[in-house]
């Protein structure tokens, strides 16, 4: 990675162009949020993220979402759900991606919490 450039780092959301994509993978420019720790984004140059979205009706109807209010980050401008079953490995830097804000880590917490039961269900 470039010397002097943000690297992501968990908790953050990032405003990033997915595509190209296939199927039925989240498609377009949206908020994402990074689960990897920055020492791991730092070392490899991609991290793991959760696509934002203001729809997701059917995701949000199986439980797989978690909602993000005015009051789950640090600046109140992300809103919508996090799609907790969509991981994907982006490179952030490479795609151009914008710094948007932090979320508060009682969120944080609420979306891994989310994401260990998809993987692996108890």
């Amino acid at each position: 990675m470039a010397q002097g450039k943000r690297i992501p780092a968990k908790g953050e959301i990032w405003h990033v162009n997915g595509d190209p994509v296939e199927g039925h993978e989240f498609k377009g420019a949206h908020y994402y949020l990074v689960l990897s720790e920055k020492k791991l984004v730092a070392a490899l140059g991609t991290a793991v993220c959760l696509p934002i979205t203001s729809g997701g009706g059917l995701a949000r109807s199986k439980a797989v979402t978690v909602w993000l209010d005015g009051d789950s980050t640090d600046n109140g401008k992300i809103t919508g759900v996090v799609l907790c079953y969509q991981l994907r490995a982006l490179d952030l830097l490479e795609r151009k991606a914008r710094y948007a804000a932090t979320v508060s880590p009682w969120v944080m917490d609420e979306i891994l919490g989310m994401v260990v039961d998809l993987i692996d269900p108890q």
